[in-house]
């Protein structure tokens, strides 16, 4: 198990106060007026690549949601890097894209960016480049997987290991799917769905803890109140089965600032785990957890989901 699950059960199991995550500063918020992003930034999928971290997220902006794209050599410096609206990623019928996830497939030696427009109600897709610090290099949307039947699909989710790739996927913000197809067949021939955990919003994201043996972990949000939070499941392979090893894994009661600094949110939403590395694989080191996720303060949370300032900030795991 990795440090901050096996760290978390031990406290709770000893009547200890639960472990705490170090609230850092935003580090990357929303945009000025009229501008693609200014309404908010969410759904954060970020690695390190050719000496940048390369942030990929859902603008809202002028009524619309759609795909943004900002690279800087360290994570502070991403809130003045230029910003590039994706503007080739999009819906079919509507100008609409979402949930970003971006990883490299060694296979084909391509980058992958996996998302979501509304095509036939929420449909799964992918874009492919070659060089990731091109923006204008993506490719138009192909689908990944038909969607099957009349439930919403959303937050698509794709992890590798050495046979098979795996996509998780929400459905109808109540259970998590996976479908699977042989890593040589990849992106086609996704079959077979199961369901392999429930309840849950949205946002499960699989990764493989580095340096362990074969040990996944998946995070997942869902309601604390009116607010919304991290739990954590385990697996020992892909495959499954999953169990929730925490109520509480990233939730705002185990957030703490530092004396003076601002305190900006009071919830943790969908978001991301650093990577160790930026392949198929999903591989995140053991320690230090630090998760880049989308967050407000409890006061601004309220009215039309379309309409909440979510800005980005970066999470450290005591």
């Amino acid at each position: 198990m990795a440090v901050g699950a096996v760290l978390l059960l031990w406290r709770l199991a000893a009547g200890a106060d639960p472990v705490a995550w170090n609230v850092g500063p935003p580090v990357f918020s929303p945009g000025p007026a009229g501008s693609f992003d200014e309404t908010a930034v969410k759904d954060p999928s970020i690695v390190f690549a050719e000496g940048f971290w390369r942030l990929f997220y859902t603008a809202r902006g002028n009524n619309l949601y759609t795909l943004g794209y900002a690279a800087a050599p360290t994570l502070p410096e991403l809130a003045k890097a230029r910003r590039y609206q994706l503007t080739q990623l999009r819906a079919e019928k509507q100008v609409y894209a979402a949930a970003p996830q971006v990883f490299y497939f060694r296979q084909q030696k391509k980058w992958y960016l996996i998302y979501q427009t509304t095509d036939r109600h929420y449909q799964p897709v992918y874009s492919t480049t070659t060089t990731i610090d091109q923006p204008e290099s993506w490719s138009r949307p192909k689908p990944l997987i038909d969607h099957t039947d009349n439930a919403k699909w959303i937050d698509f989710w794709v992890i590798c290991d050495a046979k098979k790739a795996y996509l998780f996927f929400t459905r109808e913000q109540k259970e998590v799917v996976v479908m699977t197809t042989a890593i040589g067949d990849f992106p086609a021939g996704f079959a077979d769905p199961k369901a392999v955990l429930s309840p849950l919003i949205e946002a499960a994201h699989v990764y493989r803890v580095q340096g362990s043996a074969e040990r996944y972990e998946m995070l997942y949000e869902v309601a604390d109140g009116q607010l919304r939070k991290f739990r954590l499941a385990t697996a020992g392979a892909l495959s499954g089965s999953w169990r929730q090893e925490t109520d509480d894994y990233a939730s705002g009661r185990e957030l703490t600032y530092a004396p003076g600094a601002q305190h900006w949110t009071d919830e943790v939403s969908h978001g991301e785990l650093l990577r160790a590395g930026n392949d198929e694989r999903l591989e995140v080191a053991a320690r230090p957890v630090q998760f880049l996720m989308q967050g407000m303060p409890a006061a601004q949370h309220k009215g039309d989901y379309p309409q909440l300032p979510w800005r980005l900030g970066l999470l450290t795991l005591k």
